[in-house]
Order: C-alpha cells, then structure tokens, then sequence
C-alpha cells in the first residue's frame, strides 16, 4: 500500500497531526499503536519502530542483534518486557514485487531479545504478526494475518518457556481457523475471534458461542473489555456485548461491520468500521425496569400484587414486559425462575411470556427481571403462586381407583383393570389408547402407583401442547454456555414414571430420541455433547390411530413395534353407560364437599338424560358437566332445570349422537328450547329480569330471551282466580 505520510491525534474536538521525524524516513503503513506501562506511545510500521516524545515521532532501534524490517505488533508482559512481531528485510524480484518476508517475535531478556516464534519455512510469505497476548505465567499467545485479509488461516500459537511452540485449530475444538484477534480477559481466558463465531480457552479445552447464542454475526474481526469487565465483540453486523452469562447486540443502520473498539476514560466507545467511519458510542447507565402484565391460571390476573391460584394440571402463563430508555421491550432480554420448582435462573429469552405445565401442588414465586442492549439489569419483578389440587382430577381419580375397587363394573372395564393390575409390577412400556378424556393419564398415574417406581416421581408431558422448538428441550433438557443449565422431563422422572401423553404428536426427529431412551436408555440434552442415563419407566398414550400414521411415513415403524409390545385400550364412556349414576354421584358428592355444601340428590329424570348423552368427551366431560351443575343448584335436588343451569345441552341429551335413547320421542329442535325456556320461566314464576330472573339463569339479555319467546309463541296462561273479579 501506499506509505503513510503523517499520524493524526483527535483531542474530542480536532485532529492535530504528527509528521514524520526529523530525521529518516516517516513510519510508513501503520499496524500497531501501544501505550506501555509508562504511558509512553510506541508506533510500529513498515519502516521500524517509533516512540512519541516531545510531540514528536522518534526512531527507535531493537537490540543490535535483531535486524528488523517492519514492526507488525507491540506489546508488553506483566513486568514490562517488550514483545516485538515483525518481518525481516524482504527479497524483490525484477519487477520489484515482495517474494517473502519471514516473520519473527521476538521476547526482551534483558538488554537482549530471544526469537521465541521464526516462519523459517516461509509457508505463509505474505503474511504478518497479529495480536500477540503476553499471559502472567509468561506464556504468549499470538495469530498470523494475511496482509490482504488480515485473517489467520492456520488458527493461533501459544508460546511456553519449557514447553516451546503449540498451535491450535480446529481441530482442538477451536470453531474456526481464520482468526481476527486475541483477547485475554481479566479472568485469564483467552477469547478468539474468527470468522465462525467466537471461541473461549481456558488453557484445556474451548467453549464456543456463534448467532444461536446471541451474536449478530459470526464474522468476527475484534475483541475489546471495557472497564466493568464486559466483552465487546465487534461483527460484520454491530457489536455485541457479554458479562460471561448472556450476549446482548447493540444494532443499527449506522453501525456496518466493527474492526475496533476502544473506551475513553469518561466511559465513551469508539468503534471503528471497515468503511472508514468512526462512531461514538455512549453507554447508558440507567437499568431498565420490568413489570408483570399478566398471569393465566384457570383465570386471567390483570393485576398481580396479591399473588395467583391455580389447580392441579392448568397450565400456567406468566407475561411480562421491560420497559428502558433505549431497548423496545423486544429487543431486551428476559432471565425468570420459578422458586420451588426451578433450581436456577432459566435460560435468557426474548419472549414475553413464559408458561408452566403439571406444576404440583405447593407454594411457589415467579421472578423475572430483563436486561437492557448495554447488559443493565432491571430489578426483579416477582409473584406469589399457590397451585391447589384440583377437586376435579382427584374425583376422577378417585373414580378410577376409588380405594382399592374402581368405580364401574362393566366387563369392559374389568378387563381393562386387570391387564393393567398385571402389567403394573413389571419393567415394560406401556401404551394405552383410547378417546380425549376417557382417563389415559389417570390411568397411568395409577400403574405407575402399583408398580416398583411408585415411590418415584410421575412426570407428564402433554406432547401436543408444545412447539417443535420446546419439545425438545422439555423433554431432554437444554446445555446453555451462556447461562444455567436446564433439566427436562426425561430426568425429573429418574426412578419414577415418565407419561408421554399423545405421542402421535411428535415430530419425526423427536421420535427418533425416544426411540434411542427406550433402546438404550440414553440420551442427550439440547446444546449438549454428554450422554446421559435415564432409569425411569415409560408409558405412552394416544387418541391417533398410529399404524395408519406408520403407513403414511409420519411415525417411526420400529418406534411403533416397540410401543405395541403391551397396549391397554380404555373403553368411552358411551360403552358403559350403566356406570354414569356411580360415577356423577361421586363427583356430585366431591365437589359438594370442595364447596362445603350438603350434596343434592340426582332425580331420576337427571339420571335418565345423563345416560341418553353420549358424551363424545368422555369421563372428563361427565366431570366437568356435574361439577358446573353443583356450583350452580341452589336447592336440594338436581332434576333436568339444573342440568340445564349447569350448562347441559338437553337436545344432545334427548336426541342422542346416534339416533336418540330408547323410549324416547325425538322433537325438533325449536321444540326443545320451546320446552327448556317454559321450564325456566316456571321456576322463577315468570319474572324475565333480574337477577333471580330467567333471563340471568340462561345466560342471556332480557331483550333477546323476549324475542326467543316471540319466536317461538311463548306466552303466560293466567289463571282464573286471577281473572274473576274481587269482592
């Protein structure tokens, strides 16, 4: 390139600048500037070395031993010796253009100089020293750059007094040959900037980090720790920013790719591009705050400062937002924990909810705090959860396993029982099948108490309810390099039971890991390269049809072999239908008793519409149907007008899904509803408003229950003695 004819010095509001000296030539193409300990300025070039003194630009001479050429790098150790990189006299041919310039570094021993690094094979002739690291047990560390590139291809060399010469690549774990720089943190790891991401050495092994861990870009081409420790990483799309826990990316339009960074004493950045711009950067130091919008149980919480309930099963979805001078909500970074179930922070995040399944039942506190794009944290938001057993699953279960005899006794469910008695002490997997809500995870609970692991943990996973992208990392766990470590499902359940609901809904990939933990008992957490070992018992379930998905290519076939070897098929209700007065008399009676209320009877009538239901949601909806009527009978007896205040669809009840019950005249539909609003409007002796009044009971405006019974010719008889005149 061309010889730089003069330096410039930038005082916050002009350039003044240095020519050359007074004597010899200037320093030519410029690669290193370095403040030493004394805080003397020393330039290295094209021409040799030089030391700024008294405004002006001296040449200086190494020892007279080391015939130097250009000067490539400067720098110092922990007691002041000097480290020079540079390049020998180089040879011309004819048409004057560079055949090889060997490079050397060279250590001060003394007054003296010891080469400690000679390119004496001339593999790489057009290149040059880059950052050389000097370490406090005096070991060095430096790269080589092309002159045109100024990247490594070789990775970068450690030099050690007793051990000599040792260069890394990829090979040894590093992410990527073509280094930029070198950087020493005040910690003693060594980070390494390529073009493949970022690569930490701890003098053993290497950790590396790249986009996925929240660098903007994996070109790297510098390195930089401020004042408070944080790295700064310059890439071809900004600067990102790391505390050792989490990168953070500081972008803009503004800012193209970064080649230098460097921080003034009044806390002011100065990034340098490789457009030729320079940018100034001020860090703000306020923290950002963090409040919690939202909370979702079995009911929405607009305002959280009282705490949250929730029951046994519900999922739970806290939202949450930051709110900072400069960084969207967005653009920030969330880190939250569940106390009492999380054993650290979770992984950092940039969504705006975080949501829990199958909590049990306890007492719990969920933190979040966010983190801003210049890593202030905010404080931490928190909420008291309490999660109750839900009156509800206990009555199913209690239903299926009511004691040690099950509720209903149809010959369907007697064999259902008994194959599962007998599968319940052994080791096998189990599958069972059956409709939404017939009761396939209370099932599971209850082999899994019968059998050797009931001492253990029972662990469920609702495989549907997650995205691919959670899937995995719920089930597996997640090694983060950046951040605490998360254990999944898989191990939550060691020495206990781990149920897989819906197993149809995985994803080939997915399949393919479970496959694996039933044949081998491994497995691998997300992010991870350690295998680990899972002893725990595996039951499946599933609503799907998985031999017709095995002939359509979307469930693994030996995945599918493995799971039939033992499958228990659990009947719907509509098949036993002489067991629903046993079964709505027990939830009747169990949600009487969670509301603390004497439990109604059940009328014939009700016992009778009950039955004629097919109940396409099975045990689950038959709960759910008496537990809205109990809450809802305000007398002492559940007949048909109780049903219906509960929510029961009377016309699916008399007309039936497949055809209507026996006995009973089929209607039309207007009938029915004809029938349900006289019945209601009896029961509060005809007073439409209010609310005592039927228009309350079902649900409904005044004004639309007036044209429902204009429609369908609803009026009131009066009586005669309300007729006949008084006295």
């Amino acid at each position: 390139g061309r010889q730089i004819k003069s330096l410039a010095r930038f005082d916050g509001e002009h350039f003044t600048f240095v020519g050359r000296p007074e004597k010899g030539p200037g320093v030519g193409n410029c690669f290193s500037i370095y403040e030493d300990l004394e805080g003397h300025l020393w330039f290295g070039g094209g021409n040799g070395l030089f030391r700024y003194e008294e405004q002006q630009l001296k040449m200086r001479k190494l020892a007279a031993d080391v015939d130097a050429g250009g000067i490539c790098s400067i720098t110092q150790d922990q007691e002041g010796r000097f480290i020079f990189g540079y390049w020998e006299h180089y040879a011309l041919n004819e048409r004057k253009k560079l055949l090889a310039s060997p490079l050397k570094i060279v250590y001060q021993q003394g007054e003296q100089f010891q080469t400690i690094f000679a390119e004496e094979d001339k593999k790489t002739p057009l290149s040059r020293i880059g950052a050389v690291i000097a370490m406090r047990n005096n070991e060095i560390y430096f790269h080589l750059t092309d002159r045109d590139s100024s990247t490594s291809v070789i990775g970068f060399a450690r030099w050690h007094p007793q051990e000599g010469l040792t260069w890394y690549g990829v090979e040894d774990g590093l992410i990527d040959n073509h280094v930029n720089d070198l950087l020493v943190d005040r910690h003693g790891n060594l980070w390494i900037a390529t073009l493949g991401g970022l690569s930490c050495f701890d003098g053993r092994s290497f950790r590396s980090f790249t986009t996925e861990d929240g660098l903007p870009s994996n070109r790297i081409h510098c390195l930089f720790e401020d004042a408070r420790g944080h790295l700064w990483i310059g890439t071809d799309q900004g600067v990102a920013l790391c505390d050792g826990r989490l990168f953070q990316a500081i972008k803009s339009s503004h800012i193209g790719p970064v080649c230098r960074i460097l921080e003034d004493r009044d806390g002011t950045f100065w990034l340098g591009t490789v457009v030729g711009s320079v940018i100034r950067y001020r860090p703000r130091q306020i923290s950002p705050r963090i409040r919690l919008t939202r909370v979702t149980t079995d009911q929405v919480y607009e305002t959280v400062a009282d705490g949250c309930r929730s029951t046994v099963g519900q999922p739970v979805v806290f939202e949450y937002k930051g709110i900072g001078f400069a960084t969207p909500p967005r653009d920030m970074i969330y880190e939250y924990r569940l106390q009492g179930y999380d054993s650290d922070w979770c992984s950092a995040t940039r969504e705006l909810r975080a949501s829990y399944q199958n909590l049990p039942p306890g007492d719990y506190t969920f933190q979040v705090r966010a983190i801003d794009r210049d890593l202030n944290y905010s404080e931490t938001a928190q909420v008291p959860l309490r999660v109750a057993s839900d009156p509800s699953a206990e009555g199913r279960s209690a239903a299926f396993n009511g004691g040690s005899q099950w509720i209903g006794q149809t010959k369907g469910l007697r064999e259902f029982q008994t194959k599962l008695t007998e599968v319940a002490p052994t080791d096998l997997t189990v599958m069972i099948l059956g409709e939404k809500g017939v009761g396939k995870g209370l099932a599971a609970q209850a082999l899994h108490a019968l059998s050797a692991y009931g001492n253990g943990p029972f662990i469920q996973v609702n495989c549907g309810a997650l995205s691919q992208a959670l899937i995995d990392r719920e089930l597996f766990g997640r090694d983060d390099k950046t951040a605490a470590s998360e254990v999944g499902k898989v191990e939550r359940a060691q020495d206990g039971t781990l149920f897989l609901d819906e197993i149809g809904d995985l994803t080939l990939d997915t399949q393919d890991k479970i496959l694996r933990l039933l044949k081998e008992r491994t497995f691998d957490r997300v992010g991870g390269n350690k295998t680990r070992t899972a002893q725990t018992r595996m039951v499946v379930a599933t609503s799907r049809d998985l031999q017709k998905m095995v002939q359509a290519g979307i469930f693994r076939a030996e995945l599918y072999s493995r799971l039939q070897f033992f499958t228990l098929y659990m009947p719907p209700l509509r098949e036993y239908k002489e067991d629903i007065p046993a079964l709505a008399g027990f939830f009747k009676n169990r949600m009487a008793a969670y509301l603390d209320k004497e439990p109604p009877s059940l009328s014939s009538e009700a016992i009778e519409l009950l039955q004629a239901y097919d109940w396409p949601g099975n045990v689950e909806e038959l709960e759910h149907c008496i537990q809205r009527v109990v809450i809802a009978c305000q007398g002492s007896q559940i007949g048909t007008t109780e049903l219906m205040q509960g929510g029961f669809d009377l016309a699916d009840a008399t007309l039936g899904s497949k055809g209507g019950a026996q006995g009973r005249k089929i209607m039309p539909l207007l009938e029915v509803e004809r029938r349900y609003i006289l019945e209601v409007l009896n029961t509060t002796n005809w007073r439409v408003k209010g609310p005592k009044g039927a228009a309350a009971l079902l649900g409904m405006p005044a004004s639309t229950l007036y044209s429902k019974m204009i429609k369908l010719g609803i009026k009131r008889v009066p009586s005669r003695s309300t007729l006949a005149p008084s006295g």
